[in-house]
């Protein structure tokens, strides 16, 4: 049975639309039972940051409480924020640092920091309220933390602190989705080593995110890892070396729109901005209801395809803000039945996949999603 919602501003004028994206929530479920299977007693962390990867932060949010996650992850304090307003009332742990002019709101909703450095330790220091600091040790990342030397006395700082409380230490992997497990089993290795330095875990300890929970069993370990952070594996995206994704995911999302013309063109003409595409022969051209302002990559003109019914019709010409065209082949050899109104697949269950599209414009299945648009609503079913 269906359930289907849409964004409010849509839904206030009860406009129809042609170009959405479908989130199967018995899919997401199914995940998330695959994924604390896989844990075993290591806590899930569910991280919902970018809108839950472009699916919808207060749906998935709802979904993986429904399931006893109790910890949140976000990248900002805004996404926090929303997800409050939404009724979200698990433990938020924001993966940015903290900046000054947002430190209230940290006490206003209940928020959990990241730590990162001494600067930022010195500056909860000055917040009239108790916080809740997640240590980052930079292992290897070269992104946020300190090396492992140096945060001992980062930690030390946090434990002598009045208003601060040590509530976990952790590292993020940055090539745990590769054959070659080296450079992980380094990081690992690092992190272990502050941990003896220290004396033993002087707070929760996690270093997986889904990759390294799929690839690196050591990540997982329990009692010694205590907490996962897991993202794209939720959405039945992750990529691992011949596993996309790994058995027991399924990808959650669909994207869909509508034809919206077609016509029949002679030999010679041309087609779409740059003039880059010319007919060979008689051919019937069908306008596609979405463009690169919807999510759809401009580089699918060069051999992406959309499904539409049972087949599968190239992309052709330049994609444009709300629309592109497709081949539907010539009419005299290849009759086709596709029609005005007719569902037009741009990733879905099969072929194109999100994993294809993000093949053909050498990316990954990540910036897909998260490049759907605000103005394509979220359609959610069971």
């Amino acid at each position: 049975m269906k359930n289907t919602s849409i964004p409010e501003q849509t839904a206030t004028f009860n406009v129809p639309v042609s170009t959405h994206a479908e989130v199967h929530l018995g899919r997401l479920n199914d995940n998330i039972d695959a994924v604390q299977h896989k844990l075993g007693s290591v806590e899930l962390i569910g991280v919902v940051k970018a809108n839950a990867y472009g699916h919808g932060s207060i749906a998935v949010s709802r979904a993986l409480i429904s399931k006893g996650v109790t910890k949140l992850a976000v990248a900002t304090v805004a996404e926090a924020i929303e997800l409050r307003n939404g009724g979200i009332g698990d433990d938020i742990i924001v993966l940015a640092p903290p900046m000054e002019d947002r430190l209230s709101l940290y006490a206003d909703f209940n928020l959990q920091a990241v730590v990162e450095s001494e600067h930022t330790v010195q500056l909860l220091k000055q917040a009239h309220h108790g916080i809740q600091c997640h240590v980052k040790i930079d292992t290897g990342m070269g992104r946020l933390g300190q090396s492992p030397e140096e945060s001992i006395d980062l930690i030390r700082s946090i434990e002598r602190a009045s208003n601060t409380e040590l509530a976990s230490i952790w590292t993020h992997f940055a090539r745990a989705d590769e054959s070659d497990l080296s450079f992980t089993r380094n990081q690992f290795d690092r992190f272990l080593g502050l941990i003896k330095a220290l004396g033993g875990a002087p707070a929760p300890l996690h270093t997986a995110a889904s990759a390294s929970a799929y690839a690196f069993p050591p990540s997982i370990e329990y009692p010694l890892m205590s907490m996962a952070r897991i993202g794209i594996a939720l959405y039945g995206l992750l990529a691992l070396p011949g596993q996309r994704p790994p058995a027991g995911l399924n990808p959650i999302m669909e994207f869909f729109t509508k034809v919206s013309s077609v016509k029949t063109v002679p030999p010679g003409t041309t087609v779409s901005y740059g003039s880059k595409w010319v007919s060979p022969s008689v051919r019937r051209i069908a306008t596609i209801s979405a463009g690169y302002a919807d999510g759809v990559p401009r580089l699918l003109n060069q051999g992406g395809v959309v499904r539409i019914g049972q087949a599968l019709y190239p992309i052709i010409g330049t994609i444009c803000m709300d629309m592109f065209m497709v081949d539907l082949g010539n009419p005299e050899i290849s009759p086709s039945d596709v029609a005005v109104g007719d569902k037009a697949v741009i990733f879905g269950k099969n072929t194109p996949t999100c994993f294809e599209v993000a093949d053909l414009c050498s990316s990954i299945s990540y910036v897909q999603v998260c490049s759907i648009s605000s103005r394509v609503p979220r359609f959610y079913s069971s």
